[in-house]
């Protein structure tokens, strides 16, 4: 079968899983995308093996500065052009069935005249306008800019889906954001981890740049695309800061780029990064923090192997692909109570939730995992096991193919 990937960035959600598809079954893949990212970044085989286009872009089209939210439709518009010029470049590559990102990253609406194949839409995420995501944060000071910004951010998803032959999200929760009258079209599919991957490894090197972490000293994890306040880094200071002080034997290794993917940080912090501004307002010592911009997925894979205690403080929004990583590689896992967490962290039994505010109540948590980790090992053990009957790759890529294949082969109206 040929496949076809549209995508704001590459290789994201779809590198992985266009690779395991083509080593496991054989089928062609082709990927359109605006941008090759470093979190993840592609590997060599990705590259090698998948056949991937940037599109031609002009230098307006490029800045990915700050966007009137009005205009995030028209410059949707203009980006499915772009796309529409980019298939011309796949040469011979017919495909059988179009998956395409459903934000305004994946402008796909033009795509499906030409080829003539069913189009699906990765249904990620559907913005709040209250409540959740970069609105749930309701003890910062309020910078959104525009009231209305969920539907303007909205707006190319629901065009896309209402366009589509198909939909899917990766949970029960994100699909759940969705309107309900949006919601029979789409189905639950997750991505997939790499269980070989992340997997536990007592002999994980803990040494990181000119610093090693000597054996018997406790390790505190963080880990975020980017070190913003919707994944909770300004609670992860002030925890940090007070275990520190309660412990003089933990070091906290910080994984995450000084850069906000989400929501208005920015607007807080100034010319200075969210994170200097937390550090500014959170005084701690630095003495005792490691930190790490994006790193490679195998170094990923170590900074979970050597961590006794994981944090993981989400506002309601997307699951991070970190958390189910941890998960696999058996780390203890302490993370915020919220709906998205809850879907596949069971408290007590393969993880720990605790409230988001309640700084006072996480530190204690994180304190009695510290004291004694070893105690604690059942969690982590129960939530790898979770991980491989439901959520590694040998469960995902064939229920994928399943959905694919049949979504491909369905009678056309």
């Amino acid at each position: 079968m040929n496949i076809l990937f549209i995508h704001q960035a590459f290789p994201a959600q779809f590198g992985g899983l266009g690779l395991e598809l083509k080593r496991r079954h054989g089928w062609n893949v082709a990927y359109i995308y605006e941008e090759m990212t470093t979190c993840p970044a592609p590997t060599p085989e990705i590259l090698n093996e998948i056949q991937h286009k940037c599109l031609d872009l002009t230098p307006d089209q490029r800045e990915r500065g700050p966007m009137p939210w009005p205009q995030i439709q028209g410059r949707f518009l203009e980006l499915c052009v772009a796309v529409r010029r980019a298939l011309d470049d796949l040469g011979d590559f017919r495909p059988d069935l179009i998956v395409a990102h459903g934000g305004r990253g994946a402008p796909s609406i033009l795509v499906e005249e030409v080829f003539k194949a069913p189009l699906l839409i990765y249904c990620e995420y559907y913005f709040a306008k209250a409540h959740k995501d970069i609105s749930y944060r309701i003890d910062l000071p309020k910078t959104e800019p525009a009231e209305f910004f969920p539907r303007c951010i909205n707006g190319p998803t629901i065009l896309s889906l209402v366009h589509s032959a198909g939909g899917y999200s990766a949970t029960h929760w994100q699909k759940s954001t969705f309107p309900q009258r949006f919601q029979p079209k789409i189905e639950v599919h997750f991505d997939g981890v790499d269980a070989e991957l992340y997997k536990p490894n007592p002999n994980a090197p803990r040494v990181f740049g000119d610093k090693t972490i000597p054996p018997g000293v406790r390790v505190v994890t963080f880990v975020s695309r980017g070190l913003e306040s919707i994944r909770g880094f300004d609670i992860f200071l002030k925890v940090a800061r007070n275990i520190s002080l309660r412990r003089q034997d933990v070091v906290f290794l910080v994984v995450g780029a000084e850069h906000v993917f989400y929501g208005w940080d920015q607007l807080r912090s100034g010319a200075m990064s969210f994170r200097d501004y937390c550090l500014q307002h959170v005084q701690v010592d630095l003495s005792r923090f490691i930190f790490m911009n994006h790193v490679p997925p195998e170094f990923l894979a170590n900074v979970f192997a050597i961590s006794d205690l994981h944090l993981y403080l989400t506002a309601p929004f997307v699951l991070s692909w970190s958390l189910l990583n941890a998960m696999s590689t058996e780390t203890t896992i302490l993370a915020s109570d919220v709906d998205p967490v809850r879907e596949v962290i069971e408290p007590g039994v393969d993880g720990l939730l605790e409230p988001l505010f309640d700084v006072d109540r996480l530190t204690e948590r994180a304190l009695e995992v510290l004291e004694d980790p070893a105690a604690f090992r059942p969690l982590g053990i129960a939530a790898r096991r979770k991980i491989l009957e439901k959520y590694s790759l040998n469960v995902a890529v064939p229920d994928l193919r399943d959905y694919f294949e049949r979504m491909a082969n369905q009678p056309r109206l």
